[in-house]
């Protein structure tokens, strides 16, 4: 763990290409003089795949912003069953329910290797009463959270397998040369993603590779060459 030195972090001075909190999505629009109102130290950590971040249920003392990776919010429900409710990508703000609740409503996991930053709910508290921007900015990524939360389900739950699986991959996607990739996750990740058997996820990955929307597929990635293509089918299937 490496803990963020404030002033470092304002100045560019970390060991970051980019520097950790400077660039962060929540901190963006702060100036020196609401970074000098921190006095808390800030967490740069790194879990591996598979790392849990926190459970459902544990005291709420963290925000996090994520910088590299991939994880996953899981809700357990009263009668035992779960489900992946939120997938947290690079630059997204999670643990947001700690400046209202004392606990956490989801368990928070890698899906595969992590970056992120760890930040007290004491800091935001106490800067965002005194800085009109960080509340701004605190609004905007609640919204931006509830936002992608209710598409993600409209997405990736209504149509045929293959069709939210094109969704998926299409939100997901990184363009790389001549062809976009996007990232796979365990068979088990998926469907509870999409709330089908985990089998169901390995069929319509080979059926849509017969047809030619992805290929290359592995344990942690599938290719996409033709990006229009994908974009056809995942509406063509609505």
């Amino acid at each position: 763990m490496k803990i963020i030195e404030i002033k470092s972090a304002w100045q560019g001075n970390s060991d970051c290409s980019v520097c950790s909190i400077r660039s962060s999505a929540l901190f963006a629009e702060l100036n020196e003089e609401d970074f000098s109102k921190i006095h808390s130290p800030i967490d740069d950590l790194r879990f591996e795949a598979n790392a849990g971040i926190y459970t459902q249920g544990d005291s709420s003392e963290y925000l996090y912003t994520l910088r590299e990776g991939y994880i996953k919010l899981l809700h357990i429900n009263s009668d035992g069953s779960s489900r992946i409710v939120r997938l947290v990508m690079p630059g997204d703000l999670f643990g947001m329910e700690a400046l209202l609740e004392e606990r956490y409503a989801h368990s928070a996991s890698a899906l595969s290797n992590v970056h992120l930053c760890r930040i007290p709910k004491a800091i935001i508290s106490s800067l965002g009463e005194e800085s009109p921007r960080l509340h701004r900015q605190i609004v905007k990524k609640w919204g931006e959270a509830l936002a992608q939360s209710e598409s993600w389900f409209s997405e990736i739950n209504t149509g045929r397998i293959e069709v939210r699986l094109a969704r998926f991959f299409l939100r997901v996607a990184k363009v790389s040369g001549e062809m976009a990739v996007a990232p796979l996750f365990k068979r088990e990740d998926m469907g509870l993603m999409m709330d089908v058997k985990f089998e169901t996820i390995s069929r319509a990955l080979a059926s849509m590779a017969e047809q030619g929307l992805i290929s290359n597929i592995s344990r942690l990635s599938i290719q996409i060459p033709n990006m229009e293509k994908l974009k056809s089918f995942s509406q063509a299937g609505s």
